[in-house]
C-alpha cells in the first residue's frame, strides 16, 4: 500500500472541490461573504492552492525553492480550475511513490518543527476540507445551487 492508497478520500474532496468551482463565474471570485472575513472566494481557492503546493511540494519534497507566494495573477475560474488540477495530479504522482510505512518518516520544515509525513499530509487534506466549507458557503451566499457531495458514485 502507498500513501496515495491510505489517502484515497482524497481524490473525492478534490473532485467535489472542482465541481463546486465549476458552480462559479469570474465576477464571483471577488465575493467576500462578510467585512469581518478577510478572504474573497478568489483568496479562498488560492490558499488551498498554496497550502498543498507548500506543505507538499516545498517542505516534504523540496521541489520549490522557497515557500510560494498565492499567485495573484490567477484571475479566472478557468485559471483557477487549471492550477487546482495541477497541483492536485503533480502530489497525487508524488503519493503514489510513498509506502505507507514512510508515513512515520519526520520531515524538516524549514525554520520551524519536524512533524511526522502524516501529520502534513492530513494537515493539507483537513486544511482543504475546511477551506471547501467556507467555499460552500459563498455559494449559497451567492444563490447558487452547491454540488451534492453525500452520494457514492
Amino acid at each position: 500500500m502507498n500513501a496515495a492508497q491510505y489517502f484515497d478520500h482524497w481524490n473525492t474532496v478534490h473532485r467535489d472541490l472542482l465541481r463546486a468551482v465549476a458552480v462559479l463565474s469570474d465576477d464571483d471570485l471577488s465575493f467576500q461573504p462578510s467585512p469581518h472575513y478577510e478572504r474573497t472566494v478568489k483568496d479562498i481557492l488560492l490558499h488551498i492552492i498554496n497550502l498543498e503546493e507548500a506543505w507538499i511540494h516545498f517542505v516534504i519534497r523540496r521541489a520549490l525553492p522557497a515557500w510560494p507566494e498565492e499567485d495573484q495573477s490567477l484571475n479566472s475560474v478557468e485559471a483557477l480550475q487549471h492550477k487546482l488540477q495541477n497541483v492536485f495530479s503533480e502530489t497525487m504522482i508524488y503519493l503514489n511513490t510513498v509506502p505507507v510505512d514512510d508515513l512515520n518518516r519526520v520531515v524538516q520544515v524549514p525554520d520551524d518543527g519536524v512533524p511526522k509525513l502524516s501529520w502534513i499530509l492530513w494537515h493539507v487534506l483537513e486544511q482543504q476540507i475546511h477551506h471547501r466549507g467556507e467555499l460552500f458557503l459563498c455559494i449559497s451566499l451567492l444563490g447558487k445551487e452547491r454540488p451534492i457531495l453525500d452520494r457514492p458514485e
